[in-house]
């Protein structure tokens, strides 16, 4: 057969769905690594706003909203916040909250339950990187 004659290859229906498959995998990759470059990947910052406002007594019981916030690009984990009334003479009220995790931006709001009129302290014991 001479080079101009002959029947012409084409690709087989398999080669090009191949190709196609690769492809997209190709360009979700890409998509990735890209909002990978330019995503927030600023550590975890914890903060938190006592919200007084919204705060409520129930009998001798208070109820105040704390909203825990991750002000960071990247999650934390098993954040320990501490609460603590101190009520007088008597000895301070200290519970302790956990939160699974918080991702970036992130905000949770928790509740302290105390004595009515008692100053409320919070604090950020600590979290981790997962």
């Amino acid at each position: 057969m001479s080079p101009g004659s002959g029947k012409s290859e084409r690709p087989s229906r398999l080669s090009r769905n191949v190709a196609l498959g690769s492809g997209i995998v190709i360009v979700i990759l890409l998509g990735y690594l890209t909002y990978g470059a330019f995503a927030d990947g600023s550590p975890a910052v914890i903060t938190f706003e006592v919200v007084t406002s919204e705060a409520r007594t129930n009998g001798a019981s208070a109820y105040v909203p704390i909203d825990v916030r991750n002000e960071g690009g990247m999650t934390a984990a098993e954040l320990e916040i501490e609460t603590r009334f101190e009520a007088g003479d008597t000895e301070p009220l200290v519970r302790h909250t956990r939160i699974d995790f918080l991702a970036g931006g992130e905000t949770h709001r928790i509740y302290a339950v105390g004595p009515a009129g008692a100053p409320l302290e919070v604090r950020v014991l600590g979290f981790q990187d997962p």
